[in-house]
């Protein structure tokens, strides 16, 4: 059985109310007008990558998105996420923003092109409704001005698994087809972006393993390929890829225990000033929206 993160967050910021998924229904759908060796892709990432000389996003509730070039040295990026699984990004970017591999991708002829640059936010996001009502909407004009047709969405954390889900949905309903890779297929099986491609590996290694550069490229290309391959909206695609320790789980549920104070500290932005759980206020605002 996948491991369930959201037991997790719970277990670890008790006594809090259970942080709150968006429960939803069959999701938006853009039919792929091209193949994926002839599609432009861009990612959206969302591990809070930035410029090295740019400020860091804001640990919660940062609605901006970054621009980056797709010609940069990984040395010149930085991964702002404060979650517990954001080492693997910090050694290696392009397991949470795999810019290098989508290059290569297309220098191989396996997919059209990549994007001239690609997204980044920090998916740790509360504030559900602006960010499905005003920055999906502004991504989605990104997009469309990259000339790009295929939107890889990479979700870090827990909560970004949410967040990234409700824009996968945004950017379908905008026209785009998206793909996207989840590594928390419980909140992903509540969420239901258009097209999912589920990894059973920790979290944190959204597209494999630091620095192993072929089964990037090949996790990579996995996850495009739903776009010709899932039919059924809102179907999750188990991918063939099996972490080598199979134990796993007990490491990265004892990470996120020794590390609880961060995840608290991002949980606690869900309550205003009075203890009013208002994040699940939002939730259910956008149940009744998407």
């Amino acid at each position: 059985m996948p491991f369930r993160y959201l037991d997790l967050v719970n277990e670890i910021t008790a006594p809090m109310p259970p942080m709150p998924v968006a429960r939803l229904g069959t999701p938006p759908w853009t039919t792929p007008t091209r193949a994926v060796k002839e599609s432009t892709v861009i990612i959206l990432s969302s591990a809070g990558v930035h410029l090295r000389n740019q400020p860091a996003f804001k640990p919660v509730d940062d609605l901006s998105f970054r621009l980056l070039p797709a010609d940069l040295d990984p040395a010149e990026l930085v991964v702002s996420h404060p979650s517990p699984i954001r080492r693997p990004g910090r050694a290696d970017v392009n397991v949470v923003h795999p810019y290098q591999r989508l290059s290569e991708l297309a220098s191989s002829g396996l997919i059209g092109a990549a994007a001239t640059h690609h997204l980044s936010m920090l998916g740790a996001i509360k504030a559900l409704v602006p960010l499905v009502t005003k920055t999906g909407p502004a991504l989605a004009d990104t997009i469309r001005a990259a000339g790009a047709d295929l939107v890889l969405i990479v979700p870090l954390c827990p909560a970004c698994h949410q967040s990234m889900g409700l824009l996968a949905r945004v950017l379908e309903s905008e026209g785009l087809v998206t793909v996207s890779i989840t590594g928390a297929r419980d909140i992903t099986e509540r969420v239901r972006p258009p097209r999912a491609a589920f990894l059973d590996y920790p979290l944190g290694n959204a597209l494999g393993r630091p620095h192993q550069i072929e089964e990037q490229r090949a996790i990579c290309l996995s996850v495009l390929g739903l776009a010709e391959l899932v039919e059924v909206p809102g179907e999750i695609a188990d991918l063939p890829y099996a972490w080598p320790e199979p134990d796993w789980d007990n490491e990265i549920a004892e990470l996120y225990r020794r590390d609880r104070k961060t995840v608290a500290r991002q949980r606690q932005a869900e309550f205003d000033s009075s203890g009013r759980h208002w994040a699940a206020d939002q939730v259910a605002l956008i149940e009744a929206l998407l």
